[in-house]
């Protein structure tokens, strides 16, 4: 099937991975779905995709949701009648200690990494299945592969997302099905922001190859895809040298706590400059 035959849903295609990868599949002309839960942010896509006279439907939803998920499905039925490709990007981190993370933030980690991906993709199989096949499209990431202990959770729904890609692979593959998990590294999106870390010292890669490279998955599906290429040999250099593991996630850890530490310092600084310039007001 041609990119042009294709109706393909993109999750949390507001900023990011999605936005990117719906920005990147312009030149191909599918048929595309962009969801987010910001009207705003998801708006500034539209309108990218309505310049280049590319077939969209936008749709604001929280994936969470059990109504808006039915209703991503049901408004792709109606307005373009199949829903050939999934891409489950939607997706936040929180970067916090295990005895220090708020219970609400662990829900909100749980529901919107792993829930939600599983409840939508549960509802679109037996639609891909009676349209012949198609292709989901996980998005991971490589903390799954490598975690970090600020990022417990966080890694934990993410290593979850992939076993349940690993374990649907099998389950779909008979229907014409593929299963694809994409396991990036970090990249120049809002993640740090999102989660709590200063962004100025935190190694970012730039977020267009990340989105090519998913764009030619689509057509030729892997069961796994980690990007940046260079993190690829990273696993490969941990298996052969085991401790480096924990050199490695040690390391890792450390820099973000500096990192969480320097927004906190930040934050109080504009708090107290915040009430000094009151109290200089009411005087």
């Amino acid at each position: 099937m041609t990119y042009q035959n294709m109706t393909i849903i993109i999750t949390g295609a507001s900023s990011g991975i999605g936005k990117a990868v719906s920005l990147a599949l312009i030149p191909y002309k599918p048929k595309l779905v962009i969801v987010a839960r910001r009207s705003d942010k998801l708006r500034e896509t539209a309108e990218e995709l309505d310049k280049a006279n590319i077939d969209f439907l936008p749709i604001i939803g929280d994936v969470r949701n059990a109504e808006d998920r039915n209703k991503i499905i049901d408004l792709t039925l109606q307005e373009f009648g199949q829903i050939d490709v999934l891409i489950n990007n939607a997706g936040i981190g929180k970067a916090n200690l295990i005895v220090e993370q708020p219970e609400e933030e662990i829900d909100e980690l749980l529901e919107t990494n792993v829930k939600a991906l599983i409840m939508l993709t549960r509802k679109i199989i037996p639609i891909m299945k009676k349209g012949g096949g198609g292709h989901i499209i996980n998005i991971s990431s490589f903390f799954a592969l490598l975690p970090v202990y600020p990022f417990a959770v966080y890694s934990a729904t993410k290593a979850a997302v992939k076993i349940f890609s690993d374990c649907i692979r099998e389950e779909v593959k008979n229907y014409g099905i593929s299963v694809s998990t994409v396991l990036p590294g970090p990249y120049d999106t809002e993640f740090n922001a999102v989660a709590g870390i200063a962004t100025g010292r935190c190694l970012k890669y730039e977020v267009n190859p990340l989105s090519k490279r998913i764009v030619k998955l689509i057509k030729k599906p892997k069961k796994n895809v980690i990007q940046p290429q260079i993190f690829v040999l990273l696993i490969k250099l941990i298996r052969i040298i085991p401790p480096l593991k924990g050199v490695i996630t040690n390391t890792i850890a450390k820099m973000i706590a500096r990192e969480r530490a320097s927004m906190k310092i930040t934050e109080l600084r504009r708090k107290n400059k915040e009430k000094e310039e009151i109290t200089t007001l009411t005087h």
